[in-house]
């Protein structure tokens, strides 16, 4: 015997009962109302391959645990298990990353500076006196690098393309002088020179032409 609602006077009257007690109503079309809209609960029980594929794989299988009927227990054993998996993926990708970044900055060794080359201190009676005896070997020692010079300025001019340039003394006679130019920027230091005047420049090597020392992009040192 169950308790059901009187749907004439809101009271409580026994489902067994062929009218309401309080105000008349006939009961057994309540009851059988009453009968229609229980809800039927099924109790699930995990079977041994969803237990399986939890075990394995709770990404995937422990949401079938929401479906109605699972007990309370086995849906916290389920999503328990779950979080565990997942405590464990991350635990371990972040293991794996130290060993690796440490490994990579083993493997590479620390970069030392390349030690700095003394610049060769020549004189331009010097320079001249090398490319006059052998130009094989004044080029090994000049061209492509960068010297100091000093010498006595012999002349101040501008080659084809406006470039200042100088000559010191020292070449075998005075039409085979050193030349060496200077970068435009220091076209006003070219313009304050004159003959006879004692300076010192580091330039680049450029090689000869019919036993002249050339030599470009000079920076005065003075």
């Amino acid at each position: 015997m169950a308790l059901i609602t009187c749907n004439e006077c809101d009271r409580m009257a026994s489902d067994q009962a062929a009218a309401c007690p309080h105000c008349g109503a006939p009961i057994a079309r309540l009851a059988a109302t009453a009968q229609a809209q229980r809800v039927l609960v099924v109790n699930r029980s995990v079977g041994f391959w969803l237990g399986l594929g939890i075990f394995l794989v709770p990404v995937v299988f422990v949401w079938f645990l929401l479906r109605q009927g699972h007990s309370t227990t086995s849906r916290v054993i389920g999503f328990g298990w779950l979080a565990l998996m997942l405590v464990a993926m991350a635990s371990g990708d972040g293991s794996s990353s130290k060993p690796a970044s440490s490994s990579s900055s083993q493997s590479q060794p620390a970069k030392v500076a390349a030690p700095v080359e003394p610049l060769i201190e020549v004189s331009a009676q010097q320079l001249a006196q090398a490319y006059d005896r052998n130009t094989v070997a004044a080029d090994q020692q000049f061209k492509g690098k960068r010297f100091k010079v000093t010498g006595v300025v012999d002349s101040i001019n501008t080659d084809l393309f406006g470039d200042p340039y100088v000559t010191l003394r020292g070449g075998v006679n005075q039409f085979m002088q050193p030349q060496f130019e200077l970068e435009k920027t220091y076209s006003d230091y070219a313009a304050r020179l004159s003959q006879g005047m004692r300076i010192t420049l580091t330039c680049k090597g450029r090689g000869d032409v019919a036993k002249i020392p050339m030599s470009d992009e000079c920076v005065p040192v003075n």
